[in-house]
């Protein structure tokens, strides 16, 4: 894997552990919506998918975001 693709995958790495340890300050503010995560920050957020999409690639280099879905609501997990 190159330095590139190293870096990348620490930057999500981040912005991952960021988005885990303030995740009950988000649901506060963006329960039932999407985020858009850059750079340890949210930087937009809808209830559609597809329009946080549409606006987060226009503006931020979309390998570099991560979009979360952020609820109250513990998910159901069927097994």
């Amino acid at each position: 894997m190159g330095s590139e693709a190293l870096t990348l995958l620490a930057k999500h790495g981040e912005d991952m552990r960021w988005f885990l340890s303030n995740y009950d300050k988000l649901v506060k503010e963006y329960d039932g919506l999407f985020v858009a995560v850059y750079e340890r920050g949210v930087i937009d957020s809808d209830r559609d998918l597809d329009r946080l999409i549409e606006r987060v690639s226009g503006k931020w280099p979309l390998e570099r975001v991560i979009i979360e879905y952020v609820s109250k609501e513990k998910p159901l997990l069927v097994l």
